[in-house]
């Protein structure tokens, strides 16, 4: 008898908790394929997108003849990221931002997300508003894009 059987049931009439059980395989499953179901293309274009928008947006007073154009492009990367990452967990079902398969305790899981923040208060302090924005994006862009790619290699690893 499967151990989630055991748990839900204890063994005994299956035939009145059949529906539950179903429901419970179903968000084992869609738990189960939700690094699996990413494209190859997306822990990379998920950070450069990111990168992109947050610097963008930061470096546009920098250049004022240039302003309105790399402010339209950030305009249009923040766009694209937020419909990339839209598209991509929609189709998996689960949303795994805070999904707990990170080891070791609970401070190493908060490390890597806010070092960005980090990244950020010291740009604001060496240059301003440009550089928050700046090291807040290239950062966040890598982190991004290197905990989505681990977590799409452990769901490759894992099937």
């Amino acid at each position: 008898m499967s151990v989630l059987r055991r748990l839900c049931v204890g063994g005994d009439d299956l035939g009145s908790h059949a529906p539950a059980l179903r429901t419970a395989r179903a968000a084992e499953n869609a738990a189960g394929q939700s690094a699996r179901s990413a494209p190859a293309w997306y822990p990379a274009t998920h950070g450069l997108l990111l990168a992109t928008a947050m610097s963008g947006f930061g470096l546009a007073p920098v250049w004022p003849r240039w302003q309105g154009w790399v402010l339209a492009a950030a305009l249009l990367c923040a766009g694209a990221f937020l419909l990339v990452t839209w598209r991509v967990q929609h189709a998996s079902g689960v949303a795994p931002w805070f999904a707990r398969r990170e080891r070791g305790t609970a401070w190493r899981a908060w490390v890597l997300p806010l070092t960005p923040f980090a990244a950020g208060l010291v740009g604001a302090l060496l240059f301003g508003t440009a550089g928050a924005f700046a090291g807040f994006g290239v950062v966040a862009g890598a982190v991004s894009w290197l905990r989505t790619g681990r977590g799409r290699a452990g769901a490759q690893e894992a099937s």
